[in-house]
């Protein structure tokens, strides 16, 4: 159960360093996986995503929330619209990252978060939520099955 004083709000400047410090654990975890041995994100990676998602904030193209348990961020979810000018659908929302802090993950500070980003779609006319997730990574694909996503489609990696 979430605690009562648990919300969901927008993330501003005054977040930054501890976003960062949120994107630097899932980054870490991603660079943790074997993967295929190519894929690593690097150094300052999470300073550079937040930097750019703060300053096109408060636009129609991203969504960029925060769960707060009091005033501590426990969690983020960073989303973008896609144009598809080619589909029926024309836009979707595509979710880049979520994290939940160490220590304070599925204790559901994510579902909520996850629903406001659904709520905006549907507020803005976006009929689509996409997003990948590292199939090594089954917690995040437990979760993301668990929220009604489905496989859509195969991503394939080879290296040359």
């Amino acid at each position: 159960m979430i605690p009562k004083d648990f919300t969901v709000r927008q993330i501003g400047p005054e977040h930054r360093k501890a976003v960062i410090e949120l994107v630097n654990q899932f980054f870490r975890m991603l660079n943790k996986l074997k993967l295929d041995g190519v894929f690593h994100v690097r150094p300052r990676a999470a300073a550079k995503m937040v930097d750019v998602y703060l300053k096109i904030r408060g636009t129609d193209k991203i969504v960029f929330l925060g769960g707060f348990l009091g005033e501590e961020l426990v969690s983020v979810l960073i989303a973008r619209v896609e144009d598809k000018p080619y589909l029926e659908e024309e836009r979707n929302l595509f979710i880049d990252l979520t994290v939940t802090k160490q220590g304070k993950r599925k204790s559901g500070f994510m579902k909520p978060l996850v629903e406001v980003a659904f709520q905006w779609a549907k507020d803005n006319g976006i009929r689509a939520v996409e997003l990948r997730a590292v199939a090594e990574n089954e917690n995040a694909v437990a979760f993301w099955k668990a929220m009604g996503f489905d496989p859509f489609y195969v991503r394939f990696r080879k290296l040359v």
